[in-house]
């Protein structure tokens, strides 16, 4: 018995001695010589897989760790170079890791699979992080260099960790990372590339650059982010599909959230917030769902541009800019989204680049009522044809519609208050618009009647774009920061009985042809209160354009009428006329201007039975002009003289009165005609006494010239 207990306690010594053999151990790293290894590449020789190493306080080059060990540092443990795990499932932990060489290795590369890289602060002139392996965690360390930590192989996670630099965080060809947690301050943040199924949840960034970057890659997800500073764009999705973007809140950028090329996608409570361009931004995108976003206090809430079949629903757009903008897009689809207290709350146009005016895609959209502009509803119609539309719109579109009426409507915040596209025979009544880019906008348009509208403080009061026999009548516009009417490539146009005051430019035709202007007063606009610009065969009759910078003006405008227009008290010219030809003045009073009638590079013009009196210049000045005839005007009391011709041929000028003008009646110092022959006689001149009604003794105009039969009285002739 005594023997066999001996045995027993022999055998389980020796197991206890295996054991003990067999259990893993703890190498000491001291370079003082204390401890099991002076040198961390030492130690990891002498470790077997399993073992621990601890770090005192020191510097050490870095080393290859190819065994499963767990590597700890103590304060003041610093490793330089490049740390390279080859081994699975090790720990890396508390230790200073810095590459201070340009050498290309990254300081620590985790090549294998199940690593953790936990609390370590690591540095490197270049990257400080590369990953290839699979399914290796960095958590709560702080990682500073130009490329900050770079994943080419799945399943990795970075997780509440501080990153600093230039990129951040770059997933590459890869799938189902996790970036969560993190503190990042860089010029890029999070940069995922060709890669599927990754996730960016609950990190901070702040930066003057890009926060999160999807390209060409799909199945992400980018949720519960906060990102702010001096963003380009805080989330930038290029070329993606069917990626969810949501509860991100993102500030003080140029754009938000940028979906460009992509589709698929959803976009979904998110935040933001003084994004200088956009908040949402979709450029070339297709069939995202972008629902229930808070978007203020940007240029745009969303900008939709050169998109299709996108969803907004249920988005909230205050204090931007612009509330949505849909920009050279087609079939987008909104839906319960409520604008409200945005400088224009909608905006829909072709922009730049759109093919031609005649393709009208860009303004077909799925628009219900459901969409509130200010607790109004949104009223676009497409296709319809002999309704009546209610009065509480807050936002009127109407798209290739026949004989549509409306009336009594009051908007207000609007990028075009009403407007007409490819419509006909339509007529808008007794509304007042207020705050809009455009207060009504006819594009393409045949016969339509605006009437007894009211349109106050906006860019552009009436405007027609290739519109034709369309009627603006009995309108009246005022404070507007462009024009009060205007109408470009349009024929046909009527601007009857209306009124404009306080605006640039009162009235502005281009490129138009057979439009009349007619009982308007134009007022105390900055620049013209009528102009033309290539605008042939119009009629502008019993007009008064007073208190302009020009009260009437017409360039390369040929065939038109102006008569019983009044062009007074204008800061420069009461009527100008430039180069153009063919052109009749009957009639019309120019008083109080700088110059009265002004007439530059002109030919064949009538001017005739008009007064030109109290100019602070010239009554009538004409500038290389040829073939006019000026005849039976009353030029009078004007301070630098009656009439002044400068390099001017071939013009007759007759039967007109020059009387009490300051300094001089008349100067020419060209080659024309001041009288009509001895039958029919010159003019009156105030300062040229004679006897007789005709005479040979003849009136010596300043330059050269002659009046040969000059007339004792006024009107004498008649």
């Amino acid at each position: 018995m005594h023997k066999y207990r001996t045995m027993k306690h022999r055998i389980a010594l020796i197991i206890l001695l295996f054991i003990s053999c067999c259990q893993a151990k703890t190498l000491i790293v001291d370079p003082g010589g204390s401890g099991d290894a002076d040198t961390l590449m030492e130690a990891v020789l002498l470790a077997d897989s399993g073992d621990s190493i601890l770090i005192k306080p020191g510097n050490y080059f870095a080393t290859t760790v190819d065994k499963s060990l767990t590597i700890r540092g103590s304060p003041g443990a610093i490793v330089d170079g490049s740390l390279v795990v080859t081994a699975p499932g090790c720990r890396i932990s508390d230790i200073e890791i810095a590459k201070a060489s340009a050498e290309s290795d990254a300081a620590v590369r985790l090549d294998s699979s199940g690593n953790q890289l936990l609390r370590c602060t690591v540095s490197a002139i270049a990257t400080a992080v590369v990953v290839t392996g699979e399914n290796n965690t960095i958590a709560e360390s702080r990682i500073d260099s130009p490329h900050g930590i770079e994943i080419f192989g799945p399943e990795n996670n970075v997780l509440e960790s501080e990153i600093l630099g230039g990129t951040a965080i770059r997933i590459n060809r890869t799938w189902g990372g996790i970036v969560s947690g993190c503190r990042i301050s860089s010029t890029e943040g999070v940069l995922i590339e060709d890669s599927v199924g990754n996730s960016v949840i609950n990190n901070t960034y702040t930066g003057n650059g890009l926060g999160v970057v999807l390209t060409r890659s799909a199945r992400d997800e980018v949720s519960r982010n906060n990102l702010s500073g001096s963003l380009v764009s805080g989330i930038d999705v290029v070329d993606c599909s069917n990626s969810n973007l949501t509860e991100n809140e993102i500030s003080g950028g140029q754009i938000g959230i940028s979906l460009r090329g992509s589709n698929g996608c959803n976009v979904s409570e998110n935040a933001c917030l003084k994004n200088e361009r956009a908040g949402i931004f979709l450029d070339s995108a297709s069939n995202n769902s972008i629902v229930g976003n808070n978007l203020s206090k940007n240029g745009n809430g969303i900008l939709v541009q050169g998109c299709s079949e996108n969803r907004l629903d249920s988005n909230q757009a205050s204090q931007n800019t612009y509330g949505i903008t849909l920009r050279g897009s087609m079939g987008n689809t909104l839906q319960k989204n409520i604008l409200r207290g945005n400088s224009y709350n909608l905006r829909i146009e072709p922009g730049q680049g759109w093919s031609d005016s005649s393709d009208y895609d860009c303004f077909v959209q799925n628009i219900d009522s459901s969409n509130l502009v200010d607790g109004k509803p949104v009223c676009y119609m497409i296709g319809k044809a002999d309704l009546s539309v209610p009065s509480e719109c807050g936002f009127l579109g109407l798209v290739s519609c026949r004989n549509i009426r409306a009336a009594n409507l009051t908007i207000t915040n609007s990028s075009v208050g009403v407007l007409l596209v490819n419509s006909s025979n339509c007529n808008i009544q007794n509304s007042n618009i207020s705050f809009a880019e455009s207060g009504f906008l006819l594009d393409d348009c045949i016969a339509a009647v605006v009437s007894h509208c009211r349109v106050t403080e906006c860019n552009t009061g009436f405007s027609a774009d290739g519109s034709s026999s369309c009627l603006f009548a009995d309108n009246a516009v005022s404070n507007c920061l462009a024009e009060g009417f205007r109408a470009d490539g349009s024929q046909g146009m009527g601007i009857i009985g209306s009124r404009v005051q306080s605006c640039q430019t009162g009235i502005a035709l281009h490129s138009c042809r057979l439009c009349r202007i007619q009982g308007c007063r134009s007022e105390k606009n900055i620049e013209e209160g009528v102009v033309l610009s290539k605008s042939n065969n119009c009629t502008l009759i019993k007009n008064i354009a007073s208190s302009n910078g020009d009260g009437i003006s017409l360039m390369g405008s040929n065939s038109c009428l102006l008569q019983d227009n009044n062009a007074s008290a204008n800061d420069n010219d009461g009527i100008s006329l430039q180069q153009l030809s063919d052109a009749d003045l009957l009639n019309n009073t120019a008083i109080s201007n700088s110059q009265g009638i002004f007439v530059q590079s002109s030919n064949r013009l009538i001017i005739r039975g008009n007064i030109m009196s109290e100019n602070s210049r010239f009554g009538l000045r004409m500038s290389s002009s040829e073939g006019c005839n000026v005849t039976d005007n009353d030029i009078y009391e004007n301070q630098f003289a009656g009439a002044n011709l400068v390099d001017c041929t071939n013009n007759l000028i007759y039967h007109n009165v020059f009387r009490d003008n300051s300094i001089q009646n008349a100067a020419d110092n060209g080659q024309n005609q001041w009288d009509a022959g001895a039958d029919s006689g010159g003019n009156y001149w105030s300062d040229y006494r004679i006897s007789g009604s005709l005479t040979d003794s003849s009136y010596q105009v300043a330059g050269g010239l002659v009046d040969r039969y000059p007339f004792q009285a006024p009107w004498e002739w008649l």
